[in-house]
């Protein structure tokens, strides 16, 4: 890890921080696109899954951790679809800031509809890696899902952290999708999914890395809690209802599979729900860090 990234805290706290276009050249480097195309379809099926019960629960334990006070400023990184923005929005009142940030146009068309009564809410488009917010202006700043398509996080850890007021909050929701537990017949088609899904996301795997950077980055790490993801029937209402059927059908799309490997692997998840077999597990992590 270059030697600007390791020092960022010490230096900022001694020296303040360089103008942004300064920094973003020693952190960052040139705008890094992103690793999925979330179109119109794709931002579509991801809203349905957000509004999900299990999905609904773990923003509510986010917001928990977060512990919003009226009129303070949060921003949420890579908000997509605007759900949890407009959950906070009511937390920070009229007299509070929600600042989001994403970098799917699609995404934030959708956030803009949610969020269009809520005046406190600005939406961005914008990299994750050079947020709208001045140095040190956000009371807490949340990021849900959104590290795990980012190569090095050190870079957004730092950039979370200039962003962040002295003693400012920060919660961050992970998946280890080692710990990923599903039901099929076909353990090897299971497994080269799986395999698939690690390619397209760069950091699959994040949550036992996650608090060692969070501590290098200059946050002193206060909580970590464990939240399951678990369904025990293939509804059309429950998360991996739409996971599992849009990672099969990126990975026909792409070609790492074949689509009768694909429609096979689905069958054999309907007959598992038909005969009261369906089961599927997946931990996530809640990491809840404070800017010392």
């Amino acid at each position: 890890m270059p030697r600007a990234w390791r020092e960022w805290p010490w230096l900022e706290r001694h020296l303040g921080s360089p103008p942004r276009a300064i920094r973003r050249l020693i952190l960052v480097g040139s705008p890094r696109p992103s690793p999925i195309d979330f179109d119109s379809r794709t931002a579509k099926s991801i809203d349905k899954g957000y509004r999900s019960p299990e999905i609904v629960a773990l923003r509510a334990h986010l917001r928990s951790a977060l512990a919003l006070g009226r009129g303070e400023t949060v921003v949420d990184v890579g908000c997509g679809t605007g759900l949890l923005c407009a959950e906070m929005a009511i937390e920070v009142s009229s007299s509070g800031r929600v600042i989001g940030v994403d970098l799917s146009a699609p995404m934030l068309a959708l956030a803009k509809s949610r969020c269009a009564d809520h005046p406190e809410i600005e939406l961005h488009h914008g990299d994750i890696h050079d947020l709208p917010v001045e140095d040190a202006a956000a009371d807490a700043l949340a990021c849900m899902q959104v590290l795990l398509f980012v190569t090095d996080v050190t870079p957004t850890l730092l950039e979370f952290y200039r962003a962040l007021a002295p003693n400012g909050r920060l919660v961050i929701v992970e998946t280890d999708w080692r710990s990923a537990v599903l039901n099929t017949s076909d353990k090897d088609l299971t497994h080269r999914l799986f395999e698939f899904w690690d390619t397209v996301t760069p950091n699959p795997t994040l949550p036992v890395r996650l608090g060692p950077l969070l501590r290098r980055a200059g946050f002193d790490v206060t909580a970590i809690k464990a939240v399951p993801i678990l369904n025990t029937a293939f509804a059309p209402d429950g998360f991996s209802h739409d996971f599992v059927k849009g990672l099969a059908r990126q990975a026909v799309a792409t070609e790492a599979l074949s689509k009768t490997d694909g429609d096979h692997w689905i069958a054999d998840l309907k007959k598992k729900d038909q005969e009261g077999a369906y089961f599927f597990c997946v931990n996530r992590f809640v990491f809840t860090a404070v800017k010392t």
